[in-house]
């Protein structure tokens, strides 16, 4: 049973969200202090968080960013009655898996929520546990990801595009079939999100070597990592 812990200022709107969890039966955890569940999460590993955006005291994305302190690999989706691009972006730059819009229908989020859990799911595979490309190392069943040995921290959604294109060095593969190795089922993201997640795997590969460039933008197609 997934533990998920939510967190909204606004009440009307988190006892209805946590009932209906509780009902699809998960383990729920729901707080209307934001603070109060930076609390929490600092002593209890969970299975997902959902943070609200704009909350008083504490935003949610500083509060992901405080939690991800303590919970490097926990995965988030952010709820936000404001469709704002910038939002998103800035989300998804911190570590955010998914974003949905306020107001959402049940199955949409319930949807989005077990997209985002499968991806977190270990897989029985035949693939390799361990991609090597030079000097990128990407260990598939852990997700974790080094750079000339140094880890590099990087989510899980940043992690499977890695591996979609550490898995055929040289090939470009377009950011149609990256939305597929991440977001498993019928759930859009636009081009911008695979973009802003390639950002920042860039960005963190950089900060552990500054001449690292081993994803390659392949204009009007899409990427490919090289040796």
């Amino acid at each position: 049973m997934p533990t998920i812990v939510i967190v909204d200022d606004e009440r009307e709107i988190l006892e209805p969200l946590e009932k209906m969890l509780s009902d699809e039966g998960f383990s729920v955890r729901a707080f209307v202090n934001p603070l109060r569940a930076l609390e929490y999460l600092k002593l209890h590993p969970v299975d997902l968080v959902i943070f609200d955006i704009k909350m008083p005291e504490l935003d949610g994305l500083s509060l992901l960013q405080r939690v991800r302190a303590h919970q490097p690999q926990v995965p988030a989706i952010f709820l936000s009655s404001k469709n704002d691009d910038a939002d998103q972006l800035i989300g998804f730059s911190i570590g955010a898996d998914d974003y949905v819009g306020k107001p959402f229908t049940k199955q949409l989020l319930i949807f989005r929520i077990k997209s985002v859990l499968r991806r977190y799911a270990p897989r029985e595979q035949s693939s390799p546990k361990l991609i090597s490309i030079g000097d990128l190392t990407i260990d598939r069943d852990r997700h974790l990801v080094t750079w000339k040995g140094v880890p590099v921290s990087v989510t899980v959604t940043e992690c499977m595009i890695l591996l979609s294109l550490g898995e055929r060095p040289g090939v470009v593969k377009t950011r149609t079939q990256l939305m597929e190795a991440c977001y498993q089922g019928n759930v859009y993201v636009s081009d911008r999100t695979i973009d802003s997640h390639v950002r920042n795997v860039r960005a963190k590969l950089k900060k552990v070597d500054e001449d690292s460039n081993c994803i390659i933008t392949v204009h009007g197609l899409g990427y490919k990592i090289i040796i």
